[in-house]
C-alpha cells in the first residue's frame, strides 16, 4: 500500500463546505447536540467541586461523564460521517443503543474521550508523587503530545465504522494514517483555532461572574459553550470523514451503499 500525502489546504476547504452542507441538512440533529451538550455541562455545573477533587470520586465521575457524553454523541457522530462519506441525510435524532454500529463507535469514542484526559491525569499523580516541577512538565508534555497524534490518527476509525468500511479497524486505521499525524493536526488546528479564540473571548468578555451558579453571565456561557462545542463536534466529524476517503485503504474497496432508514441509519435491505 502506498501512502499519499494528505493535502492541508484541499481538505480544509473541503471540509468547510460540507460542514455548512451538514449543518443545514442535519438541523434536526445539531439542533439536538447542542441541547445536549448545554444539558451536560449545566448538570457538571451543580456537582460540588469537593467531589470532582477527590481522588477517586473524580476520576470516576471523569469516566462516568465521558461515558455518557460519548453515548449521546455517537448517533450525531454517525450522522455527519454517514452525510459526508454517503451522502446519507438523518431526518431526527435517536438511541439505537443495540445497533452494532452504534455499539462500535461508542466504544470508540469513548476510548478517545478517556485518552485525551490521560496526560492530565498523568500530572495529577506526578504532582501527587511530589515529582520536580520540570520532570512532571516533561512527562506532562510527552503524555500529551503522544495521546495528540494518537488520537489523530486513529480519527479516521470512527467514519469508518460508521459507514461499515472493509477492514474498519484500529490497526487499519493506524497504518492508513501513518506519517500523516502533522498534517492531520495542521488541519484541525487551522480550522478549529477560530472557534477556541471565539471561546475565549466569550469567557473574557463575561468574566469572573461566569463561574458564579443561576447568574446571567454562567446562563450565557452555557449556551455560547454549547454552541461552540456543537460546531468543533460537527466540524471534526466532518474533517475525519474527509481524512477517511482520503488516506484510508478501505475507501479503494467501499462497501455497497445500502438503503438506510432516514432516521435510525439501519439498513433496510
Amino acid at each position: 500500500m502506498t501512502h499519499q500525502r494528505l493535502p492541508i489546504m484541499r481538505t480544509l476547504a473541503l471540509a468547510y463546505r460540507d460542514w455548512r452542507r451538514a449543518v443545514l441538512a442535519l438541523r434536526m440533529i445539531v439542533a439536538g447536540a447542542f441541547l445536549i451538550l448545554v444539558a451536560l455541562d449545566a448538570v457538571a455545573e451543580f456537582v460540588p467541586q469537593s467531589l470532582w477533587g477527590q481522588n477517586l470520586t473524580g476520576q470516576a465521575l471523569d469516566l462516568a461523564d465521558d461515558a455518557i457524553w460519548a453515548m449521546l454523541i455517537t448517533p450525531i457522530v454517525v450522522a455527519v460521517h454517514r452525510f459526508v462519506i454517503q451522502d446519507v441525510v438523518a431526518l431526527g435524532y435517536t438511541l439505537p443503543l443495540g445497533d452494532p454500529v452504534y455499539q462500535k463507535v461508542f466504544a470508540w469514542l469513548f476510548a478517545l474521550k478517556v485518552l485525551s484526559g490521560l496526560p492530565f491525569d498523568l500530572l495529577g499523580v506526578m504532582q501527587m508523587l511530589g515529582w520536580p516541577l520540570w520532570a512532571s512538565t516533561l512527562g506532562f508534555a510527552v503524555a500529551l503530545v503522544a495521546a495528540i497524534g494518537l488520537s489523530l490518527r486513529l480519527a479516521i476509525l470512527l467514519p469508518a465504522l460508521a459507514v461499515q468500511a472493509p477492514a474498519a479497524t484500529a490497526s487499519h486505521a493506524l497504518a492508513d494514517s501513518k506519517g500523516q499525524a502533522s498534517r492531520l493536526f495542521a488541519i484541525f488546528f487551522l480550522a478549529l483555532i477560530p472557534w477556541v479564540a471565539v471561546s475565549v473571548g466569550d469567557i473574557v468578555l463575561l468574566g469572573r461572574r461566569i463561574e458564579v451558579a443561576g447568574s446571567p453571565q454562567m446562563m450565557i456561557g452555557l449556551l455560547m459553550g454549547g454552541l461552540l462545542q456543537t460546531i468543533v463536534l460537527t466540524l471534526s466529524a466532518v474533517i475525519a470523514s474527509h481524512a477517511f476517503r482520503a488516506l484510508a485503504a478501505a475507501v479503494n474497496r467501499p462497501p455497497k451503499l445500502a438503503l438506510v432508514h432516514p432516521i435510525s441509519g439501519r439498513p433496510l435491505n
